[in-house]
This record gives C-alpha cells, structure tokens and sequence, in this order.
C-alpha cells in the first residue's frame, strides 16, 4: 500500500501516540508513522521483510520534515464568545 493511503489512514487516530501494526511486510506503516511523528511498534515473522522494514523506517525518521505543517495555535475563548 502507498505511504500516503497510510497517512491518510492514520489521521482518523489522531489521539494514538503508539502505533501497532502486527503484520508489518516492509513497514509502510511504519514509514508512515515517521512521517507524522508518531511513534511505531512492528511485528514481522519473515526476517527478509523484517530487515527491510526497519531500514526504511529508519531512513523516515532520520529525514527531516522540510514542510511539517505547524501545530495550530491554542485560542483562548472567553464565555462572551460562546464557550461552555
């Protein structure tokens, strides 16, 4: 599957902090994680698979994110504005 399916997958958690993916194949998932800073946990019974996956895991989470969207800024609303 594509990184960006996965990405566009794991928006729908944005609350979840650790990331499971217990077939992990060649660490799609994991790549995608890295990409929005996520932490990740693979499981993978095929060693081939394995080492591959942690390589490309490994080489997302060295990249540096050139266009990360920022992190909205907090507003502060008052009960004059509508806050409950």
């Amino acid at each position: 599957k594509p990184v960006r399916v996965m990405e566009w997958c794991l928006r729908f958690v944005p609350a979840a902090e650790h990331i499971l993916d217990p077939f992990m194949g060649s660490g799609t998932t994991g790549v995608a994680c890295a990409n929005l800073g996520r932490k990740f946990i693979g499981i993978e019974i095929e060693s081939k698979y394995f080492d591959i996956a942690c390589r490309r895991i490994d080489e997302a989470y060295r990249q540096p994110r050139l266009f990360e969207e920022p992190a909205p800024k907090p507003v502060q609303l008052s009960i004059r504005d509508g806050a409950a």
